[in-house]
């Protein structure tokens, strides 16, 4: 009788690791499923942030280069006033 307990408990166990091992395959497929869900939903909501982080990002792009441009013009503006003084003093040097 003792090796017909063990055979079905044999049998039982196989039933049972199948069962699960069928089980743990579904749950798997339907996690993957609802991951690669969650992650269309997170691009989606994504798209209109980063068309808006682009769009800010340009126009910070074009401020600063407007405020570059308008430094040099006036670093330009202020060599040539120097340069104009420092021919005067040249010209007309001081009394010593």
């Amino acid at each position: 009788m003792e090796p017909e307990i063990e055979a079905r408990i044999e049998r039982l166990e196989q039933l049972l690791g199948a069962r699960f091992e069928s089980r743990m395959g579904a749950f798997e497929r339907r996690l993957s499923e609802q991951l690669r869900d969650m992650q269309t939903e997170l691009l989606k909501a994504m798209l209109p942030w980063q068309e808006q982080i682009r769009i800010q990002f340009r126009e910070f792009e074009a401020n600063t280069g407007n405020s570059v441009l308008a430094t040099r013009q006036r670093m330009d503006v202020m060599e040539r006033r120097l340069g104009e003084i420092e021919k005067r003093l040249l010209m007309y040097p001081p009394a010593a």
